[in-house]
């Protein structure tokens, strides 16, 4: 099953973010929505008679309980401007709760920043958990180099790194395995793939959209899903030569 069938074949459940006591600015509101809102969560607003607790962003799917987070916390994350996008430091990324608990579920209008914003959370489980083999798709080598110092960590603990991408130019050397593939496929897709030697299990997928640099797929925890794509990836790239 190819990648772009893996995708289609996905169904994201609209999980609901309750905004609870909120006095919080309306730029990080703006920031939080709009983060979510592609990863078709539905966000609203909440209160108590009590007015506690205040500034609290609560997952629920229907009556069930998923998460909670802070705002603020959530919001350090998710900011467009000085997010996990730009860290240069897995170790310093923290991951809300609530963007812990959002399995299985699908985005679309993705543009880059939320992206990387994605795939942090995806390297950050791959670091904590010290092992296990991680795989991501550049679509293009050459933007293995815009990421080298996530990168470069990574591959200096016991994880085993692979970056796969059309090779349009040679990533810098980080000690990871390159997987250089002229395909369509490879062109289109953006993933982050971890499996743990624990038997964890971690993915995002997307592909890219006709509006060039904004994308649609989806992320879970499910180890059958994430299986599934590690299948395709060792049946059409993996026993090919590295690049």
């Amino acid at each position: 099953m190819e990648l772009r069938e893996i995708v289609a074949d996905v169904e994201g459940e609209r999980s609901t973010l309750a905004l609870c006591n909120v006095d919080a600015p309306g730029d990080m509101i703006d920031a939080v929505s709009g983060y979510l809102g592609p990863r078709h969560v539905a966000v609203r607003h909440t209160s108590t008679a009590e007015g506690v607790p205040e500034n609290v962003a609560i997952l629920h799917d229907g009556e069930q309980f998923r998460a909670a987070s802070d705002l603020r916390d959530l919001y350090r994350f998710t900011d467009p401007a000085v997010g996990a996008h730009t860290a240069d430091d897995i170790e310093a990324v923290e991951v809300p709760a609530v963007v812990r608990e959002l399995d299985d579920t699908t985005f679309s209008d993705y543009g880059q920043e939320r992206m990387i914003v994605a795939s942090r959370e995806i390297e950050k489980r791959a670091w904590n958990a010290g092992s296990g083999t991680l795989h991501t798709g550049f679509q293009r080598l050459s933007l293995v180099a815009t990421q080298r110092s996530i990168y470069r960590k990574l591959a200096g603990s016991d994880l085993d790194v692979h970056v796969y991408g059309v090779p349009d130019a040679d990533p810098p050397d980080l000690d990871v395995a390159v997987h250089g593939h002229d395909t369509e496929e490879m062109a289109e897709s953006w993933f982050v793939v971890f499996e743990g030697s624990d038997g964890e299990r971690s993915a995002l997928l997307a592909l890219e959209t006709a509006e060039r640099s904004t994308y649609r797929g989806f992320w879970t925890y499910r180890a059958e899903v994430v299986d599934r794509i590690l299948d395709r990836l060792q049946e059409a790239y993996l026993p090919g030569p590295q690049e």
